[in-house]
């Protein structure tokens, strides 16, 4: 293939997702925080905010400074194919280069509700994400490598139908919690129980949650964030406890 064919980014597309993820993270963060205010004695609640109120304004550093950067690689990215090879350019000029010819492996998927194509070779993975031609660009790739793409259609969104049902245990809790015939049987119930209980359930859902390989940076994936920020929670949730039933001071 001689003539030159270049391929850019959906931006629009990545923007709006993204806008609407991160403000859905920040949200529930906020209401999660709050919740668990009113469950701290008015004494503590100085303490409470002390810890989560710069928790809170790092975590949201953290989705402004890697969103803008997402926005500027999408926008100065693209991929050229020329001559039977593939290059794909970041925001700094910077091109990897791949023979069309080495490919091992084409897969389709989706990736945290974008589309991807992931692109193996003997060396190296290389996953473009949210290809605003990408039908095209599988096409050539097909036809140059002489490989068929493969089809991986696992879900790997934080929010699915079936997501309701994992908080199940939580539901039944919080049902309990305020029927006042269940609740004398079982004094345990109250609403810093139905706290904890929920974000215990939180946590198991994160860490049995699949989440595909993004073949970039996953130290710094949402899952991850999502757990240390539940842990952190967790921990204050039972120092409180241990505070109020006097296990600390004696």
């Amino acid at each position: 293939m001689s003539n030159q064919k270049t391929f850019l980014y959906d931006v629009s597309l990545f923007r709006n997702k993204l806008l609407k993820r991160t403000w859905a993270v920040v949200s529930l963060f906020v209401v999660f925080v709050a919740y668990n205010s009113l469950q701290v004695p008015k004494e503590g609640r100085v303490q409470f905010f002390t810890i989560f109120v710069p928790l809170l304004v790092l975590f949201f550093w953290f989705l402004r400074k890697n969103y803008l950067k997402q926005i500027e690689i999408l926008s100065s990215g693209r991929i050229e194919i020329e001559g039977g090879s593939l290059k794909q350019f970041d925001s700094n000029g910077n091109c990897a280069s791949i023979r069309m010819k080495d490919l091992e492996q084409i897969t389709i998927d989706k990736f945290r509700g974008y589309d991807r194509i992931v692109l193996e070779t003997k060396e190296k993975i290389y996953p473009l994400v949210n290809i605003e031609k990408q039908e095209e660009l599988v096409s050539i790739l097909e036809k140059e490598s002489g490989i068929k793409r493969i089809s991986d259609l696992t879900e790997d969104r934080l929010w699915t139908i079936k997501t309701p049902l994992y908080f199940l245990p939580s539901i039944l809790v919080l049902i309990a919690t305020y029927l006042p015939t269940v609740r004398e049987k079982f004094p345990i119930l109250s609403n810093e129980f139905l706290g904890l209980f929920f974000n215990v359930n939180l946590i198991i859902y994160l860490l049995y949650l699949p989440e595909k390989q993004n073949y970039t940076i996953s130290q710094f994936s949402l899952k991850r964030r999502m757990i240390f920020i539940s842990l952190v929670v967790f921990f204050f949730q039972v120092y409180i406890q241990l505070d109020k039933s006097g296990w600390l001071k004696n």
